[in-house]
């Protein structure tokens, strides 16, 4: 689920912080600048990891800052494909359910992933899943299972705790020079130690997300996590 990557940037430190440690104002502003930000195909920023090296500050002409050309190790939240994740369900749509593992609300389970003998309850507006007595049993019509007993629907309940599988991850430049802007390349593989070079930061938006994940239930142990107590 986590991994790291080597991010080297150009660390502006105002002359508001001059009287911090060097290293605790360089500390503050690659925070500032990277945690809870996407940086495109490497994954969503959670914290620095630990600063490997930086330069003397430098001043520009005409400029009060200090400038640390830096290299530093970022902890970076990318769960690779097939990665299972416990999350707790957020909202429910006739779309999908939507996800959130507390620091990362963008994960979708559509319909087409959900167990088989699942439908939404516009009535509810919920999801359940009605398990089959046998796999060959003919397959119900939406309106078959939305006319089974309420006892025998497993109903999926906002702020369930649920277990997931990653099938997908997307990535949507939402910056404003969208298409303009070069993306850095990806780490080698989750874990690795991939450095990048001048980052283009994304910051999370109220529209399309930068980074997002498309999961699925349908499969046994699965789903919300009551389901398989015992089991």
């Amino acid at each position: 689920m986590f991994t790291f990557c080597i991010q080297k940037d150009t660390i502006r430190v105002e002359a508001r912080d001059f009287h911090k440690d060097p290293v605790d104002a360089i500390r503050e502003e690659i925070h500032r600048r990277y945690a809870n930000k996407v940086i495109p195909n490497v994954g969503l920023c959670i914290s620095l990891l630990d600063i490997i090296s930086a330069t003397e500050g430098a001043v520009l002409y005409g400029d009060g800052c200090l400038y640390y050309k830096t290299e530093f190790r970022l902890i970076v939240f990318r769960p690779y494909i097939g990665e299972a994740l416990v999350g707790k369900v957020k909202s429910q749509s006739p779309e999908g359910i939507v996800i959130s593992v507390g620091f990362f609300d963008d994960i979708l389970v559509p319909p087409t992933l959900l167990p088989d003998y699942s439908t939404f309850d516009h009535d509810r507006r919920s999801y359940f899943w009605f398990p089959a007595e046998s796999p060959d049993d003919p397959r119900p019509t939406v309106k078959e299972l939305l006319a089974q007993p309420e006892d025998a629907k497993l109903y999926i309940g906002r702020k369930d705790w649920v277990r997931i599988r990653v099938e997908e991850e997307h990535w949507d430049d939402t910056s404003p020079t969208s298409g303009k802007a070069k993306a850095p390349a990806a780490a080698s593989a989750p874990g690795a130690q991939g450095e990048q070079q001048a980052p283009v930061v994304e910051a999370r938006t109220n529209g399309k997300p930068p980074y997002s994940l498309i999961c699925s239930m349908a499969e046994d142990g699965m789903g919300v996590l009551d389901w398989w107590e015992g089991e």
